[in-house]
Parts: structure tokens; C-alpha cells; sequence
């Protein structure tokens, strides 16, 4: 269960997303509200101070990209991680999300267990502890708290067919990125739930890794998060 000070905004012009989203989380334990426009939004980050906010990006007037920009080059919300919850499996929406100021993104539609996860994750800045359980199928023997000046760890979360080489070991083989674990997991009818931490160097380099795995019409992206090990520690 959540620690009572978890607080998450959900911000959604779809009221039954909305309502989904705020059951969801609400029987985790964490406290939510819901705004119906990116204005309400942006107010309610002000007023409220959320812990996280869920910001869909399809939105009329102010769309997710404006709202997220606009809370993090806020002083008073800049510190709030966004979270992006996007319709398309397409690199260009999520890399824009990313600078935007979101750590990470949901692909819709989105499975509850994949969103509580990406949740957990970003409120408690250990995304490694969401594998701990596991036996990675492939793990290299770096630090997990390594990362330099322009290093992030980008863990993504896709679908792809069982019996195959992972993507990821194709993805990571562009310049500037590093596999450093593979968790996989079988699903039903041969289909894997493959979790990857890859050390990306930058921007650039990030997006070159998410179009080797968007461009394969077999996988689908279910999402991810990005994980600053510098800012972790000083939580």
C-alpha cells in the first residue's frame, strides 16, 4: 500500500479514464484528484502539490506537451514528476514528452499492473526494487547507481513475441546506449513482457533505441520511465 502522503493528480479530458485512474490508485492507497483540462490541471498543481501528476497529451486548448512544460518551468511545481499517458506507439510523442519535462510515459491502452508499476517506480526512485524478485536474463556487471553527467537509465517495458532474441539486444546495440538488465516474464499465447534498463547517453542516442523497438510492427511499447540515479540519492 502507498504511504498516506502520496498524492496523484490525473489529469484527463476522459472522465471514465479519469474515474478508472482514480479507483485504481485510489484502492493502492495513494490520494488522487482529477482535473478535466490542462488549465484545471496546471491550477490544481499550484494549489494542491501533488507527488505525481498522470497528464494525458491529447487534450483540446492546452494540450499535455504545454501543461507539462508549463508545471515544470514553474518554480513552485518544477519539483512534481509528470508522468505522460499517450495514445501512440510513435517515437516523436514520447521522445517530445520526455522534453517536455515528463520522467516518463504510459502508452493506452495501458494494462493497471504496468501503470501501478511505472508509479511505483517514479514516486520511490528505486525502479530496480520492482525486479529485485526476478532473475534477470541478462545482466552486465556496472554499478546500478552509475550514470554520469548526460547519463540516464531508461527502463522500457514492451510486449513481444516469445522464442525470439530480445529487441532490446538489437535497440541497444545504436551508439550511446548499454543494455544493462533484461527481465522477462512469459505472457499468454507466446506473447513476453520484456523489461529492459539501458544506460542511454543521450537525447538522440534514446530515440535511436526507441525506433529500432517502435519500427517492429511485433512489439508493442508499453512504457517507460527514466531514471536519474543522482537525483534518486538526494531524495
Amino acid at each position: 500500500m502507498a504511504e498516506e502522503t502520496n498524492a496523484i493528480l490525473i489529469v484527463d479530458d476522459d472522465e471514465d479514464i479519469r474515474e478508472f485512474l482514480r479507483n485504481l490508485l485510489d484502492t493502492e492507497g495513494y490520494r488522487t484528484e482529477g482535473a478535466s483540462s490542462g488549465r484545471e490541471g496546471i491550477e490544481k498543481a499550484v494549489q494542491w502539490k501533488p507527488d505525481l501528476v498522470l497528464l494525458d497529451i491529447m487534450m483540446p486548448q492546452l494540450d499535455g506537451y504545454e501543461v507539462c512544460w508549463k508545471i515544470k518551468s514553474d518554480r513552485a511545481t518544477a519539483h512534481i514528476p509528470v508522468v505522460m499517458v499517450t495514445v501512440k506507439n510513435d517515437v516523436a510523442d514520447i521522445s517530445r514528452s520526455l522534453t517536455a519535462g515528463a520522467v516518463g510515459f504510459v502508452v493506452k491502452p495501458f494494462e493497471a499492473d504496468s501503470l501501478l508499476q511505472t508509479v511505483r517506480m517514479v514516486l520511490t526512485g528505486r525502479p530496480f526494487d520492482s525486479y529485485a524478485n526476478l532473475h534477470p536474463v541478462m545482466e552486465r556487471s556496472i554499478a546500478k547507481e552509475r550514470a554520469g553527467a548526460n547519463e540516464r537509465v531508461a527502463f522500457v517495458n514492451v510486449l513481444e513475441p516469445g522464442g525470439r532474441k530480445s529487441i532490446f539486444c538489437a535497440a541497444t546495440e545504436t551508439p550511446g546506449n548499454q543494455l544493462l538488465s533484461l527481465w522477462q516474464e512469459a505472457r499468454e499465447e507466446g506473447v513476453v513482457q520484456s523489461t529492459a534498463a539501458c544506460l542511454t547517453s543521450s537525447g538522440a542516442h534514446f530515440d535511436a533505441l526507441l525506433g529500432v523497438i517502435a519500427n517492429r510492427p511485433t512489439v508493442k511499447i508499453l512504457d517507460c520511465h527514466i531514471y536519474d540515479s543522482s537525483v534518486a540519492r538526494n531524495r
